[in-house]
């Protein structure tokens, strides 16, 4: 009370005496409705703090809540990311299994071709000895009608007898071996016919597998889509729920504590939000413009020569569309190192140049990956393979299929990344290969 009392008084000091009653008591209204007015203000104040408060400990709450969701997400998410290295797992045993069956097959289907040419020419040879054999006897029935006997008893000379004797046993020496050759031709053509048997039912067997394994292998793949689509979707999902609450809560505590500050601070966002969004606007304006100008991967094979003599003659390794080319903008910090070729999945990728396997498995980043190693320090990099058919220290040819392509690696959609080396040094695929 003592500051109002203060102000009366100064009130009563500047006042003329004759009208000092109604001054007083018209100061003392103004000193009311004063008082009045600020325990007004001080009371909507506190409400308003209050609600305030109210407001930042219910975001709180949601925060700490959204948290907990993100931890618990966190572990789903590892268990959803292991459930993609599994499926990719799969895809890859299913798709090397198959590569291994179709080898068969064509191996099988090989032998049966020379089975078959054999057993035709087996029985050939055999109609051939039935033919000879035949004509002998037929021969030996024409000629002698007359018994062995009696054929030596008109000889006169005992010399001539000796010689028609000698000559009998040739020709039943003779006769016997054409029936032996005959013999050991039928045989032979059975053991072929058994061997052909036996192979037909390993083909049929290894088709009926074949088709069991594609149908293994397209499964395999949409498990590893559903997998995939599953852990992105709950990652995003939780991130961006915490992420709306702790900027609700930022933007509170910027109102309780400076609002000039708080507009300072969303001025700031909204201009680095902007820079961001025209530099990403930059960004895929000149992957557009990469895009619109890609050429098309065709694949034709040189021979087995030096690798650093092959540069604009190799094949590229899959037949597809280059949808990233080299030192085209990844991100806001790297550029890409190689390629990207666009291709189906399962297609079938081939070595460029004869080499050595370096590398052959699962790399973080890369998913399934293989490396060969070419003379003179010259390496070939084929990345995000769904399997990989050639093992380490393996020696392959320049055509030979080494794996299929796919997705692994975390990646969205089938495609081939491939480099070029040179020691630690990339080099342009493009200026390699035609």
């Amino acid at each position: 009370m003592s500051i109002y009392y203060e102000i009366l008084t100064a009130l009563k000091l500047t006042m003329p005496k004759p009208t000092m009653r109604l001054t007083i008591r018209t100061t003392m209204q103004i000193v009311l409705v004063l008082f009045a007015i600020s325990t007004l203000v001080s009371i909507t104040t506190v409400v308003q703090a209050e609600s305030q408060q109210r407001q930042q400990k219910k975001l709180q709450k949601q925060i700490n809540s959204a948290t907990t969701n993100l931890k618990n997400s966190q572990a789903t998410s590892y268990k959803l990311h292991k459930n993609v290295l599994n499926a990719e797992k799969k895809l890859s045993n299913a798709s090397r299994q198959l590569y291994n069956t179709e080898q068969k097959i064509n191996k099988l289907a090989t032998q049966l071709n020379k089975s078959n040419a054999l057993k035709q020419k087996l029985k050939q040879q055999t109609e051939q000895e039935k033919d000879a054999l035949s004509q002998q006897m037929q021969a030996l029935y024409t000629s002698g009608k007359q018994s062995h006997l009696r054929l030596l008893l008109k000889q006169d000379d005992p010399s001539d007898i000796s010689r028609t004797v000698k000559y009998f046993e040739y020709l039943n020496l003779h006769r016997v071996k054409r029936i032996h050759k005959i013999n050991d031709r039928l045989e032979k053509i059975q053991a072929v016919q058994l061997q052909i048997n036996q192979d037909t039912k390993a083909l049929t067997t290894l088709q009926k597998q074949q088709g069991i394994t594609k149908k293994e292998l397209k499964n395999a793949a949409a498990q590893r889509e559903k997998s995939y689509k599953n852990q992105r979707k709950e990652v995003i999902t939780n991130k961006q729920a915490l992420k709306k609450l702790k900027n609700e809560e930022s933007r509170l505590q910027g109102v309780i504590a400076r609002l000039a500050a708080q507009q300072a601070k969303t001025d700031r966002i909204r201009k680095e939000k902007q820079a961001r969004l025209e530099k990403e606007r930059a960004r895929k304006e000149k992957s557009k413009t990469s895009t619109k100008t890609s050429i098309i991967a065709k694949p034709h094979y040189v021979p087995n020569k030096a690798f650093s003599s092959l540069k604009g003659k190799l094949s590229w390794p899959v037949r597809g569309r280059i949808t990233k080319t080299y030192d085209s903008i990844r991100n806001s910090k790297q550029k890409w190192k190689g390629v990207i070729i666009s291709a189906p999945g399962g297609s079938k990728v081939r070595a460029v140049a004869r080499g050595t396997v370096e590398f052959s498995g699962r790399l973080n980043g890369y998913g399934y990956l293989i490396i060969i190693r070419h003379d003179n320090n010259y390496r070939s990099l084929y990345a995000y393979n769904r399997s990989v058919y050639k093992k380490q220290g393996q020696i392959v040819n320049v055509g030979d299929t080494i794996a299929a392509v796919g997705n692994s690696g975390g990646r969205s959609q089938n495609g081939l990344y491939f480099e070029i080396r040179k020691g630690t040094s990339h080099r342009n695929p493009a200026s390699w290969c035609r």
